[in-house]
């Protein structure tokens, strides 16, 4: 197994641990909300770190799959590391990132500088998913 391959395990993994931890946190802030206020209330807050929780979930799920997968990749080994640093800006995205970005009111026109930082992160996370999703497809296309 091709050492990039286990990286990629580990960071799966290893999110997959602190999401499903943060899941806690979720947990005890919604019932608190609840508790105080009789009534669920889906705030601003609440919903981006309900997003990030479940998203981070997904990246790490996403790093898995791709540690599996890459030695079926035609792309050689600089790629699958430049792929596992875009795939790993996702996970900033959507867990710190999202964390920070829940702090913050949400800004009528949209385009706030957390948001464009976050949005340039998904973009590198799209482009790996794309080039490996590439990749993986043009394996099976080849008559090798």
């Amino acid at each position: 197994m091709p050492r990039i391959s286990l990286v990629n395990f580990a960071i799966g993994f290893w999110t997959l641990f602190i999401a499903a931890a943060s899941g806690a946190f979720i947990a005890t802030d919604l019932t608190a909300s609840y508790v105080a206020e009789q009534a669920i209330n889906p705030t601003w807050n609440t919903v981006l770190l309900s997003s990030a929780h479940g998203h981070t979930n997904l990246f790490g799920l996403l790093h898995i799959a791709f540690g599996l997968t890459l030695p079926y990749s035609r792309l050689g080994p600089r790629w699958q590391v430049l792929q596992s640093a875009g795939l790993s800006c996702g996970i900033l995205a959507m867990g710190p990132g999202m964390f920070i970005r829940s702090l913050y009111p949400p800004v009528a026109d949209g385009t706030d500088s957390i948001g464009l930082v976050l949005g340039l992160l998904l973009s590198a996370a799209l482009a790996t998913l794309f080039s490996h999703a590439a990749a993986l497809t043009s394996r099976c296309i080849a008559r090798k």
